[in-house]
């Protein structure tokens, strides 16, 4: 292999049990961010301008839907977390959450929230294929408590602090409890032998895979360089667009140049992030008509996954034209 590009990486330290609590704190962290952008775009969401009373206001809304679910009881608290949890991963539908969130709080209208959730969440035959082939993954990649009471114990005192993942964490992995294949002991990540340029991305508040891994990868791979979307949220972003990150992924890419790696525990190059969209305001009373967003008409609608290839082929070529002109 000449080019390793490693978008997000995880940290080999965690597998996977310590990394899916280690998920619970960077979740945490990044609903926060969330709910404050909401808040400074009151003015468009009309959630309030308190970051705090808009976090309460959504764990009181999963109490309620908990004693009476929406939409004709198919929306429930598991579905409003599982959308509201996209929104920890990237900032690209962070419009579309609150399009749809603000729907349901303001008007109780959930069309929205079901339209995303069955997206992201087909209930269709095979659909579930991906979540049993990541189970058959971590529950036997490496060695793990299969001890229930210990999950349980764990998940408590981490719920004190990151109430917002960490029970529908915890759930979405306890089959790994009473998974009946064997367990195997966790491939030793070292690239002591890697003599290649190795090109790491993450951003700093990176939920999915805390930057913490992209660190200690970084650490255990002499040839790695590492680039940082400087206080971002996204998972897996590069090739968004950002200037500084995609030319120096075209750089590496086309003639094998990397950022100079630096000394310390720290990242190589600093890039900012993939931006937070910046939604504006309904037009005031009497001005000139335009188009205005609604709960409905501002959700995105499925990409195949053919064209997002495609797409993803499309820019990594003019990345690379860029790099030489």
């Amino acid at each position: 292999m000449r080019r390793f590009v490693l978008d997000s990486t995880v940290d080999p330290r965690g597998v996977w049990y310590g990394d899916n609590f280690a998920q619970d704190t960077a979740f945490q962290k990044n609903i926060g961010i969330y709910f404050g952008w909401l808040a400074a775009h009151d003015a468009v969401f009309h959630l309030g301008t308190d970051p705090a009373a808009v976090a309460q206001r959504y764990y009181d809304e999963l109490n309620a839907l908990d004693a009476t679910p929406a939409a004709g009881g198919t929306v429930g608290p598991d579905e409003l977390a599982d959308v509201m949890l996209s929104a920890g991963y990237y900032v690209y539908g962070w419009e579309d959450v609150a399009y749809a969130y603000a729907a349901a709080i303001n008007d109780h209208d959930y069309s929205g929230i079901k339209y995303l959730y069955d997206g992201g969440a087909p209930q269709t035959k095979g659909s579930d294929n991906g979540y049993v082939m990541y189970l058959g993954t971590t529950c036997t990649d490496a060695r793990m408590t299969r001890g229930w009471s210990t999950w349980r114990r764990d998940s408590a005192a981490m719920f004190t602090d990151a109430p917002f993942l960490t029970w529908g964490n915890t759930w979405f992995n306890a089959p790994c409890v009473y998974w009946p294949a064997r367990q195997r002991t966790a491939v030793h990540v070292t690239g002591r032998r890697v003599h290649a340029r190795v090109l790491m991305v993450d951003e700093t508040f990176d939920g999915a895979t805390p930057y913490a891994g992209s660190l200690e990868v970084r650490r255990r791979f002499p040839t790695a360089s590492l680039i940082e979307g400087v206080g971002g949220t996204t998972h897996a972003g590069s090739l968004s667009g950002v200037g500084c990150t995609d030319r120096a992924i075209g750089a590496y890419l086309a003639n094998g140049t990397v950022p100079r790696r630096t000394s310390g525990n720290q990242s190589d190059l600093q890039c900012p992030p993939v931006p937070q969209p910046d939604p504006q305001p309904a037009p005031a009373a009497g001005s000139a008509p335009q188009a205005t967003p609604s709960a409905r008409g501002t959700l995105r609608r499925t990409m195949s996954q053919a064209r997002k290839v495609a797409l993803v082929r499309d820019v990594i070529h003019e990345v690379i034209r860029s790099a030489n002109p």
